[in-house]
């Protein structure tokens, strides 16, 4: 049993490192998060009020007791389950730790099955369909415009695109998903502007939720019939890779990189985000949504996003990471980091 519970983390650490033993809390498998940062090496740095803070020279990774907020490199995470404290101890679900922290902390780590060709752009909404609308914007227009944007710019550096819709027509979320499924060798990027309480403002990123996790987005609350997806690593790698450079340029509110159980990424066979550009019902955010500026500045930062995540994941291969730690008969593949603009310098770093 403990060796499947090991093996589980698929962190490379040897199946007589009982170290990894789990706990159950609540009907969940957790760890250590002491026993985590020993892994990964990071050390105690001071953390902002009501955090705890570890680090190396790549990454500040930062967590509060019985939160879900997870914060790299002042990025912020939410995850599946909230960090626990038990018996005087913190612990981490070992679905955050394999399917989040992993990917985030070591993505070189990661392989793509094959090389990434074709990014499919999913300008959400459409036609009678309008989203969320405000005196500001109109959320199908903005979505268009930012994705028009997006395929300019990745086709100039030579990138083939696919769009689930280049005008103002409705598409079923079928028809989109079944664009992206049958487009080989893809990603998936679905855009969205939000619509929420007048002073609710800022930038979020969603990618599905792991196998057997909700989310406040769920349709279902019956974990057993709660589907993850093969790409649950590269899903995280990708939203990573765009939203770090998104909140970095537009000095948007981070609302997170968050789970959810939307029906466009649901049924997906394609690493998938959906990504929300900002609250068309805030006024300031929603003026400034309209303007071609600001689209420009969404657009520039998914590209650059896009590039960052197959230049370290979706080349088909994965990017050789420098300097490899080892612990047991694994190893920590670090020097690496694909948050965009990150102030905490590496060897490696896109």
């Amino acid at each position: 049993m403990l060796l499947g519970l090991i093996m589980l983390l698929a962190v490379g650490v040897s199946a007589k490192d009982t170290s990894w033993e789990m706990t159950e809390i609540g009907g969940v498998k957790y760890v250590s998060l002491n026993r985590m940062w020993k892994f990964y090496r990071l050390s105690t740095k001071t953390g902002r009020a009501g955090c705890i803070s570890y680090g190396d020279q790549h990454h500040v990774v930062s967590i509060r007791p019985e939160k879900q907020d997870f914060y790299v490199n002042n990025y912020r995470y939410i995850l599946s389950y909230p960090i626990r404290r038990h018996h005087d101890k913190l612990f981490i679900s070992a679905i955050d730790v394999k399917k989040l922290v992993d990917p985030v902390l070591r993505p070189t780590r990661l392989k793509s099955r094959n090389a990434v060709k074709t990014i499919v752009i999913d300008p959400g909404h459409g036609g009678h369909d309008a989203g969320a609308t405000s005196p500001w914007a109109r959320e199908a227009t903005c979505n268009l415009a930012v994705g028009l944007k997006l395929k300019a710019k990745l086709e100039r550096a030579g990138y083939r695109v696919v769009m689930t819709r280049s005008t103002d027509v409705f598409l079923t979320l079928g028809q989109r998903v079944a664009i992206a499924n049958r487009t080989p060798d893809s990603i998936f990027v679905s855009i969205h502007h939000n619509s929420g309480r007048r002073a609710a403002s800022g930038i979020e990123t969603f990618t599905l939720a792991p196998q057997g996790t909700t989310s406040p987005f769920a349709r279902t609350r019956l974990n057993d019939e709660l589907q993850g997806n093969e790409q649950d690593s590269e899903n995280i790698a990708l939203a990573t890779a765009v939203h770090s450079r998104a909140i970095k340029s537009t000095k948007a509110i981070d609302r997170g990189i968050q789970r959810a159980r939307f029906s466009v990424l649901c049924t997906i066979t394609r690493p998938a985000i959906l990504f929300e550009g900002g609250f068309v019902s805030n006024p300031e955010e929603g003026r400034l949504i309209s303007t071609d500026s600001y689209r420009e500045k969404l657009a520039n930062s998914i590209y650059e996003g896009i590039v960052a995540y197959i230049r370290t994941v979706g080349n088909g291969n994965g990017l050789k990471a420098r300097n490899t730690r080892t612990m047991g008969s694994g190893s920590v593949q670090g020097g690496s980091s694909i948050h965009g603009g990150s102030t905490y310098r590496g060897t490696t770093r896109l």
